[in-house]
C-alpha cells in the first residue's frame, strides 16, 4: 500500500515514460507471438506435411496443431508467474538480464530445430518455443 501511495504521489517524470515503452513493447511482442502461431501452424503443415500426390496442401494433424496452439498459451501463463515471482525475490534487473540470454538461447535453438521424422521436428520445436516464450510480460 506504500508503493501505491509513493507511485500516485510522485510527479510524472520521463523514467515513467520509458517505463511504459518498455512495458508496452514486451505486451506487443508477446501478443504478436500469440496471434500468429495460427498463420505458423498453416507454414508447418505445408512444410513437415507435404504429399506431392496431394491437389491440396497439407495442414499440420489436429494432434500436432492442439500441441503447438497449447504450448504458445501454457508457457505464457507459466512464464508470467514463475518469472513474476523471481523478479520480487531477485530484483527486476537480474531478472530482465536472464531472461534475454534465455530468449538468445532459445531463439537460435528454436532455429535450428531438429529430428529425422516430422513429428521429431515439431517436438523439439515446441521444446524450444515454450522456452523462448517462457520469459514474456513479467
Amino acid at each position: 500500500l506504500g508503493v501505491l501511495n509513493a507511485l500516485h504521489a510522485a510527479k510524472t517524470q520521463w523514467y515513467h515514460f520509458i517505463a511504459i515503452v518498455i512495458a508496452g513493447m514486451g505486451f506487443f511482442t508477446d501478443a504478436y507471438d500469440l496471434f500468429s502461431i495460427s498463420l505458423i501452424t498453416k507454414l508447418l503443415g505445408r512444410i513437415y506435411y507435404f504429399d506431392a500426390l496431394s491437389e491440396k496442401p497439407r495442414t499440420l494433424p489436429p494432434r500436432i496443431a492442439a500441441v503447438v496452439n497449447g504450448v504458445a498459451f501454457c508457457r505464457t501463463l507459466a512464464g508470467q508467474l514463475f518469472f513474476g515471482w523471481l523478479g520480487d525475490k531477485l530484483g527486476r534487473k537480474r531478472v530482465y538480464g536472464l531472461t534475454l540470454m534465455l530468449m538468445v538461447i532459445c531463439s537460435i535453438a528454436s532455429g535450428l530445430s531438429f529430428g529425422k521424422s516430422p513429428d521429431g521436428v515439431m517436438a523439439t520445436l515446441c521444446f524450444f518455443k515454450f522456452w523462448l516464450g517462457f520469459h514474456m510480460l513479467q
